[in-house]
């Protein structure tokens, strides 16, 4: 008996490190994705960020996780190159996630973007990274 469990125990142990890393790769990922989308509503609208600071500098701030917040660049973006009424928005936010060693050490590019058109003329935020 305590052989088998000898022996299954590694597979246990590396199951649940594998299932707890997953689910903070994906918490990570669904934030990355919300900072993106509540940044390109904010700038779609033309809402000043609560408090001094720019946009990007605020979406940045709403992170969640340690980890996240230290790692997060939030870049706003006019992909028709104009800033008029109707002109499309764009907001990307990425961060790099570092898996364990335990699990391979690697970094995962996370990215989520989100694109609205403009219902007022910006003046409270500029595009910028």
């Amino acid at each position: 008996m305590a052989i088998e469990f000898a022996l299954t125990l590694p597979l246990i142990l590396l199951a649940l490190f594998a299932i707890i890393e997953f689910g903070q790769v994906f918490n990570n990922l669904n934030d990355v994705n919300q900072i993106a989308a509540n940044g390109a509503r904010m700038a779609a609208v033309n809402t000043a960020p609560p408090g001094a600071g720019t946009l990007q500098t605020y979406l940045e701030n709403q992170a969640d996780t340690k980890g996240l917040k230290k790692d997060i660049n939030v870049c706003v973006q006019f992909p028709a190159g104009t800033s008029g009424v109707g002109d499309p928005v764009k907001v990307v936010a990425t961060s790099d996630y570092h898996l364990v060693p335990l699990l391979g050490g690697a970094t995962l590019h996370l990215h989520g973007e989100a694109t609205m058109r403009l219902e007022r003329v910006p003046s409270t935020y500029t595009a910028d990274c």
